[in-house]
């Protein structure tokens, strides 16, 4: 694996007028129902908080190495503790890195973190059908489609099928059962 990222917990310094705009970009948000508009440095710290104190998702800074930009974020969340299960959601909102494999990279340390830190069992998430870079993605790093909800999410007046995946924490299960 390449170590072109670095994947760090969402701080104040990296919520900048920048990433703001990431949510009000139509390309970066396309599949993801829309951005907020007016999204404020306070609603994001406020976020970041709450997944804290309640401890039902943790927000993470994916960060280009080569000149230390915040290009994306990483959410471990929303965590089912009874199940010891949680999704894990990656967003590249700088669309100067998009193309470059860093989500796939991202995903992996990211997953990484979720086993070794929080020791989930598995990981989930679901991914619109459309969006082609993102399964890569996940496909790339080891993720499986597990299934496929028909017609499941409306954006507008369109309907979009999403796709299930998911990535088993090898410490809990074995190969056959992945």
């Amino acid at each position: 694996m390449e170590n072109r990222i670095e994947i760090t917990p969402l701080k104040e310094n990296h919520i900048t007028s920048r990433y703001l705009n990431w949510f009000n970009n139509e390309k970066v948000v396309e599949f993801s129902g829309g951005g907020k508009k007016n999204l404020t440095k306070k609603d994001v710290l406020e976020y970041i908080k709450n997944g804290e104190i309640t401890g039902t998702y943790y927000m993470y800074a994916i960060v280009y190495l080569e000149n230390n930009l915040h290009i994306g974020n990483i959410k471990i969340g929303n965590i089912d503790k009874s199940n010891n299960i949680s999704d894990l959601a990656t967003i590249i909102g700088d669309t100067d890195y998009w193309g470059k494999g860093l989500a796939t990279e991202a995903i992996i340390k990211g997953q990484k973190i979720a086993f070794e830190k929080y020791k989930f069992r598995k990981l989930s998430g679901t991914i619109l059908e459309d969006n082609i870079g993102s399964l890569k993605a996940y496909k790339r790093a080891g993720w499986v489609q597990e299934g496929l909800l028909k017609s499941h999410i409306s954006i507008g007046t369109k309907h979009h099928n999403q796709v299930i995946i998911s990535k088993f924490n090898p410490e809990f299960f074995s190969k056959n059962e992945e």
